[in-house]
C-alpha cells in the first residue's frame, strides 16, 4: 500500500483586543465551561485571511482587519491533533458583536452546548480557563504585564 500524505488542516483564530478588553467565546457544555478565541477551519478554496474574516462574520457578526500573525502552533486538543493553528491579531472594523449567525448559534446542528460572545477585561485573563493555555500565556505576557492590578 502506498503512503498517502495526510491532508494538512489549517485553523485560524482572531485575537481582537480593544480598550484593554479581549473578545472571547464562552463555551458552555454539559460538564464544563471554558473560553476560546474566535475562529475555525480554513475551508477548501480559502486562504487564511478569507477564512478568518468569514469566521468572524459567522461567529461574532463583525468585520475584521488582520494586523499580524501572533503565533503559529500545532493543536494538541483531542479531535484536532496535528491541525495547524494560526492566531492573528485583528482589529474590529464594523458590525455588531454578538450578531453572528453561524451554525454554532442555530438549533439542530452538530454543535453541542452554548456559545456566548463576551468582551472580557484583560485583567481577568489570568484567572480564566482560556484554551489553549499556550496562547493564554502569550497574551498575558504581551498585554497584561503593563496593566495595573
Amino acid at each position: 500500500m502506498a503512503n498517502v500524505p495526510k491532508k494538512i488542516i489549517q485553523r485560524v483564530r482572531a485575537i481582537i483586543i480593544t480598550d484593554n478588553k479581549i473578545l472571547l467565546i464562552n463555551r458552555i457544555k454539559k460538564d464544563e465551561s471554558y473560553w476560546i478565541i474566535p475562529g475555525g477551519q480554513v475551508e477548501l478554496g480559502e486562504n487564511q485571511e478569507q477564512a478568518i474574516k468569514r469566521e468572524c462574520e459567522e461567529e461574532l457578526g463583525i468585520t475584521v482587519r488582520i494586523k499580524e500573525l501572533f503565533i503559529k502552533r500545532t493543536s494538541d486538543k483531542p479531535g484536532t491533533i496535528d491541525h495547524h493553528e494560526f492566531f492573528y491579531l485583528c482589529d474590529m472594523v464594523d458590525g455588531n458583536v454578538g450578531s453572528g449567525q453561524g451554525p454554532e448559534f442555530r438549533p439542530n446542528t452538530n454543535y453541542k452546548g452554548k456559545y456566548k460572545v463576551v468582551w472580557v477585561d484583560l485583567k481577568k485573563l489570568p484567572n480564566m480557563n482560556l484554551k489553549p493555555q499556550e496562547i493564554k500565556d502569550k497574551i498575558i505576557k504581551k498585554y497584561c504585564a503593563t496593566l495595573n492590578g
